[in-house]
Order: structure tokens, then C-alpha cells, then sequence
């Protein structure tokens, strides 16, 4: 709303928010009534300071330079020809600064208005583009999980919480990449210096470290694991908390834990 009473929007997006105003939708005349109260004591909040006393002076001369038949002061007072000359009246001399002074006040104003909405429509810009990114990197886990699923090969192992009751994980065998894709959920989040780490279990207990990870805002994540051909056959995975760097034996809690189906 600011923007269209500054004719700061494009001519196809004023004329169509002019056109949805006109269909009397009382909460957009809302925000137009309250823009155009803020833009008109904008001005107001300002702190007033004197213009220097040569202002004056330099407006007065600009004036008599660009209207001949207008005589400063100066040049009255020197005894000038006061003939076919006009004098400005006292009051419009002692008002134009003042004037000047709130014109600018408001432009300023209005433009750090405009900067602060563009500054803003940047960063939904960003947002948006995140999200976009977001979407399109779930639809992609999510096509890889229904090929996965499908597969005649297929090789799960379903994963409940252990001391996180809320928790939960799945790891998907890709025989084509032989590796495995691993979907965790509603993880805690950790301290800066930790992470969770991976770890898949043979029949014959060895424990096979494959990743370390941080869930997102969500306590969601998602990650490819490859591991070494000397491992053999996998009977199980589980989630621990480690180190950061992470380790070649677990240490921490485990949080995750599963056997193949």
C-alpha cells in the first residue's frame, strides 16, 4: 500500500490493485487508510533543524538569478532600481526554507520506506527460492524411496526409537548404487560439538561405522551410505551420538535401532 500511493509499483500492478480496491474489500481500504495516515505524520517524527543562516541567502540569489524581475533583499537595501521589480512578501520569504526543508524530509523518508520493501520483497524472494529448493530435493528422496520399495531386491531395515520414543528411521538397500539410502525423523537435536552416526551390524555382531549426520530444523534426514565390500552380508543398523568427527566404535546412546526384514 505505501508503494502505491508513492507510485513506486509498475503500472500493470497499481492499476490492479486500484481495480481490486474498487470492488470494496474493507481490509485492503484498511491498509491504504492506515498507509496514507503513516506517509502523512512521517514528516512529524522528524527531529526540525534550522538551515544555516547562508541558506537563505542562496535561495533568495537562485531566485533573482532565474527571475530577473524578482529583487533580493541585498540588492534593496544597496538602493537598487526598484522600479518594474517585484519584491517577494516577508512571510513567503520566512516560509520557503521551512518548506524546502519538510519537501526533502519527505522524500527521504519515502525513499527509506522504498528501500525497506524492497529489502524485504529480497528476502521472501530467498525464502521462496529455499523452499522451491527444498520441495524439489523431497520429491527427489521421495522417487528414489518408491523405486527402492518396489524393487524385486528389495532389503529393508525398519528402525523404532530407543531413547528417543518419537524417533524413527528406515534404510533402503540400492542394489544398482549398492549402497544404502537412510530416512531418519523427529531426531532430537544435538549440541554443536556432536552428531549422530550410522552404524550397520553383520550376523556375526561386528559393528560397521557409515556416516555421521545432523538432522534439520525438522529433526529430519536423509543420507546415501556406501560400505566397504569387505563387510559382507548386513543383519541390522542402529543410531548413536558421537563426536562430531565421529568414531570407529560406538560410544554414545543409541537413539535408533533395527534388524532387516
Amino acid at each position: 500500500m505505501p508503494l502505491l500511493l508513492l507510485d513506486g509499483l509498475e503500472p500493470a500492478e497499481a492499476a490492479a490493485l486500484r481495480a481490486h480496491l474498487a470492488t470494496g474489500c474493507t481490509r485492503c481500504a484498511s491498509y491504504l487508510a492506515e498507509a496514507d495516515a503513516t506517509l502523512g505524520h512521517l514528516p512529524y517524527a522528524l527531529d526540525p533543524v534550522a538551515p544555516p543562516p547562508s541558506a537563505r541567502q542562496r535561495l533568495m540569489t537562485r531566485i533573482a538569478s532565474d527571475h530577473p524581475a524578482i529583487q533580493t533583499p541585498q540588492a534593496a537595501r544597496r538602493g537598487g532600481d526598484n522600479r518594474g521589480t517585484l519584491r517577494l512578501p516577508r512571510w513567503v520569504r520566512w516560509s520557503i526554507p521551512p518548506a524546502v526543508a519538510a519537501s526533502l524530509a519527505f522524500v527521504v523518508t519515502a525513499k527509506f520506506m522504498m528501500n525497506v520493501q524492497h529489502d524485504h520483497d529480497t528476502v521472501m524472494q530467498k525464502q521462496l527460492v529455499t523452499a522451491h529448493q527444498q520441495a524439489a530435493t523431497r520429491e527427489h528422496e521421495l522417487v528414489i524411496q518408491t523405486e527402492l520399495l518396489h524393487s524385486p531386491s528389495l532389503r529393508l531395515i525398519r528402525m523404532d526409537g530407543v531413547a528417543q520414543s518419537k524417533a524413527s528411521a528406515r534404510a533402503l538397500w540400492d542394489a544398482r548404487r549398492q549402497a544404502w539410502h537412510f530416512y531418519a525423523y523427529n531426531l532430537e537435536t544435538l549440541g554443536p560439538k556432536d552428531a549422530y552416526e550410522l552404524w550397520f551390524i553383520t550376523p556375526y555382531g561386528r559393528k560397521v561405522p557409515a556416516a555421521t549426520f545432523r538432522p534439520n530444523e525438522l529433526g529430519n534426514a536423509y543420507l546415501v551410505a556406501s560400505l566397504p565390500k569387505d563387510v559382507g552380508p548386513v543383519a541390522g543398523a542402529f543410531v548413536t551420538d558421537e563426536p562430531s568427527v565421529g568414531t570407529f566404535q560406538p560410544t554414545g546412546t543409541t537413539h535408533l535401532s533395527g534388524k532387516l526384514e
